[in-house]
């Protein structure tokens, strides 16, 4: 259909004026909203029904995703915090309700309005490397290198831009969001490792030991491995973790495993036991 193609060959987001000249009509535009082929986001603005929510969103508030929300849509590992996060021009007016385009966007707990101007990306979102320097104003720096980390690890972000990229933040801050590394391969890694060195620990990244396999972090004699809940799930993996901590002990190394929930919700203990074990 052409309304379809038309808005498919801008990227899934589409202008009337530009659907218009490309040789549809009021009448066929209306036709295929209603037939639920294409969706009227805004006023002047036409998507996709498969579209994702928090793109659409974005676009019906009338910016472009940007932080956690463009980021996630890329498949960084970024920890969402309940927030839709928008870029919009810095005299941008009539914004409007992420879940109804016929409402004014008010003061919403739930949406993080960017006031920025310019940058790269999609018409529906911000490219990695913006939406990682939004994230710099409004999420703890670590869950920004973790989302770092991941888009330099998928090849979206070079290490030198993102060093390039926060060059003007205050220096302590520079430091901090400079401690990025490719071979963290999942968010929880990134996490812990980040901790492990404002601790004054130096751990090493996937390392390889023998009869057991790449592990997460090695620090000295600590083998400390990270798992999701979904991980547990899985019997072959449980069986094969308790063969792997085994053949640490043999080897004279110490398992330290950690889930998800004790290295986000309860890190102080979680520091306990490292830095008991460290001095073993």
């Amino acid at each position: 259909m052409l309304e379809v193609d038309g808005v498919r060959r801008r990227g899934g987001l589409a202008a009337t004026w530009e659907l218009l000249r490309a040789g549809s009509t009021s009448h066929r535009l209306t036709a295929a909203v209603r037939s639920g082929m294409i969706v009227r986001i805004r006023q002047g603005w036409y998507g996709l029904p498969d579209t994702d929510g928090g793109l659409e969103s974005a676009v019906r508030v009338g910016g472009r995703a940007t932080s956690i929300t463009a980021a996630r849509s890329l498949g960084v590992a970024a920890m969402p915090d309940g927030r839709l996060h928008v870029r919009v021009k810095a005299h941008a007016a009539r914004l409007r309700d992420p879940s109804d385009r016929t409402r004014r966007l008010h003061s919403d707990p739930d949406v993080c309005v960017h006031w920025r101007p310019g940058g790269s990306g999609t018409r529906h979102a911000m490219s990695a490397i913006d939406a990682l320097d939004d994230m710099t104003m409004c999420q703890p720096v670590e869950r920004v290198v973790a989302a770092a980390d991941s888009a330099i690890r998928l090849g979206l972000v070079s290490e030198a831009s993102w060093l390039r990229r926060i060059a003007r933040q205050p220096p302590r801050l520079r430091e901090l969001l400079a401690d990025v590394d490719r071979r963290s391969e999942s968010y929880l890694e990134s996490i812990m490792r980040f901790r492990l060195r404002r601790l004054g620990f130096f751990p090493a990244l996937q390392v390889t030991i023998p009869a057991v396999g790449r592990i997460d972090l090695r620090l000295g004699r600590l083998v400390i491995e990270l798992d999701g809940w979904e991980h547990h799930r899985d019997r072959d993996a449980f069986e094969r973790d308790r063969r792997r901590d085994a053949e640490c002990l043999r080897q004279g190394l110490i398992p330290l495993r950690f889930t998800s929930r004790q290295l986000l919700r309860d890190w102080a203990w979680v520091r306990g036991v490292v830095e008991s074990c460290a001095r073993l």
